[in-house]
């Protein structure tokens, strides 16, 4: 990293400050430098936005199919009529009956100066045919609890050592289509930390992830000019976002 070309005065008469952490020392650096920084700490195979689909095709077993099943379920409505409804499962759940997790994480520097930031990820998506805005997330490992499997996820997809704040309900990404289930956790990364200094990820090799952050008290509107931009919103980004729209909007915590 060179700090001279990043400390440009240039630079700083184009963007608003923010301030990084740097040793002992806090370095006024623009929004967009600061998401370069981050980025740049961390080891980037490709740019998930050069990704292409190929093709797209029926599958007519879904023994092909690694991660994903179909079942058709039988069942009794209210009135006792019988019905049929066709759904996507998850063929690794383990013994815990959690999917996976989620951490909403929040980077924090705790020098009265820099503002709170949230850790988003850029992953392409084949699915949606684009690259989706997203928090850290994975699945749980067997024999794993919610908690060890989101700082290990954390860990393993950012490099970031955190300490989880909360551990939300099982919540259900779809639950009209699949069983799918998961834990949103949330998660705080001291900034002072050593081990925090410098992230090394240790990604998959079919892991292709951009780390970036945005402020945590504009979150709502970064998303919605990441939507603009042409990235898809993952929903849980985007409930979350949606959520700080509504307490701002509405006064909920006045």
């Amino acid at each position: 990293m060179t700090i001279v070309a990043l400390c440009s005065k240039s630079i700083f008469k184009l963007l608003p400050s923010r301030f990084l952490l740097i040793g002992k020392r806090h370095i006024s650096i623009k929004s967009k430098t600061l998401d370069n920084i981050i980025q740049s700490k961390m080891s980037k195979k490709g740019d998930p936005r050069d990704s292409k689909l190929i093709e797209k095709k029926i599958v007519q077993d879904t023994n092909e199919c690694k991660w994903i099943g179909l079942e058709k379920i039988t069942y009794l409505d209210p009135n006792g009529v019988t019905r049929q409804w066709d759904s996507a499962v998850r063929k690794t759940r383990n013994s815990g009956g959690i999917d996976g997790i989620g951490m909403f994480t929040i980077l924090k520097y705790h020098d009265n100066k820099t503002p709170d930031q949230v850790l988003l990820q850029k992953q392409f998506r084949p699915p949606v045919e684009g690259v989706c805005i997203e928090v850290p997330a994975g699945l749980i490992d067997a024999n794993e609890d919610v908690e060890t499997a989101a700082l290990r996820e954390l860990r393993e997809e950012t490099g970031y050592v955190g300490k989880i704040i909360d551990v939300g309900p099982v919540i259900f990404n779809d639950p009209g289509f699949t069983n799918t289930n998961m834990s949103l956790l949330t998660v705080e990364v001291d900034m002072r930390l050593p081990e925090n200094i410098n992230p090394k990820t240790e990604l998959e090799d079919n892991e292709f992830i951009e780390c970036f952050t945005v402020p945590l008290s504009t979150f709502d509107e970064e998303m919605v000019k990441l939507n603009q931009q042409g990235y898809k919103l993952d929903a849980r980004v985007q409930n979350v976002a949606h959520g700080i729209w509504v307490a701002k909007n509405y006064n909920v915590f006045k």
